[in-house]
């Protein structure tokens, strides 16, 4: 299960997950430290992901999502 971090890091960091969520780098940064995509970016991510080879899909956001808030709860 990927977490949050290494789906953007799929995407090539944080500048060129910015352009596919059409926003600027550091939004894109902020998401990465935090460990949370809002879902009104799922969307376009999905859409993105299309053409590459790491195999997202909503049940992977929202994995990545439940694995952070888990390490949250634990902490």
């Amino acid at each position: 299960m990927m977490t949050v971090s290494e789906i953007i890091d799929q995407f090539g960091g944080p500048t060129k997950f910015a352009a596919v969520i059409g926003k600027n780098p550091s939004t894109a940064s902020e998401m990465k430290r935090s460990g949370s995509i809002p879902v009104r970016y799922w969307p376009a991510i999905i859409h993105s992901e299309k053409g590459r080879a790491i195999g997202l899909t909503s049940d992977a956001l929202v994995a990545a999502h439940v694995s952070n808030a888990g390490s949250e709860v634990a902490a």
